[in-house]
């Protein structure tokens, strides 16, 4: 859920239905809600975001949202949402394994941390990838650091994140319970 100039933008999963023995596939979608009488009313929709997936994290940021879905790999999709009774998908980016978590780092820049992923969808250890989506049309991974097999709260708590934006570093808690246990941090600078 985000909120700009009393709009309300919310990003959803509809779960697949069984009705009368056929089977409808998820969805993802992102609504745009105005105050019309003292209730929310929906102004505009785009869906089919994801079919057969079902969103992993969101994060809008000034006019435009970013979605994420998931099941073997992961599209990153771009809304602009200046528009906000016709938001389109303005752009689609897709790779292995998915982000959790996204966090605007500086104009055009957005980190994502997650699991890296086989094609199959097995996940593989954490990781963090750097996006540039200055072009909403367009959004590319510049970068990407894999610590394999470990997990981040990050997944799971936005707390957990640290972006210090002076020191341009990124700080990300990691833990692992394979061969050799490990329970610590993993600085990430940006350059």
């Amino acid at each position: 859920l985000s909120e700009r100039n009393g709009i309300l933008r919310v990003a959803s999963t509809s779960l697949p239905v069984t009705t009368g023995g056929a089977q409808s596939e998820s969805e993802t979608s992102v609504t745009t809600l105005a105050e019309r009488s003292g209730a929310p009313v929906p102004i505009g929709r785009v869906g089919g975001l994801g079919r057969g997936e079902r969103v992993y994290a969101v994060r809008f940021a000034g006019d435009v949202g970013y979605v994420v879905t998931f099941r073997q790999v992961d599209p990153l999709y771009t809304v602009v949402l200046s528009a906000p009774g016709r938001p389109p998908v303005r752009g689609e980016l897709e790779l292995r394994g998915y982000s959790a978590y996204l966090h605007p780092l500086r104009a055009g820049l957005l980190l994502g941390v997650g699991q890296d992923a086989t094609t199959d969808g097995r996940t593989l250890g954490t990781l963090a990838s750097l996006f540039d989506v200055s072009d909403p049309a367009h959004p590319k991974r510049l970068d990407a650091f894999t610590l394999a097999r470990t997990r981040s709260d990050v997944e799971y708590d936005h707390h957990a994140f640290l972006w210090w934006p002076r020191a341009q570093l990124a700080v990300l808690p990691v833990q692992t319970f394979q061969d050799r246990p490990f329970l610590g941090a993993v600085g990430l600078r940006l350059r």
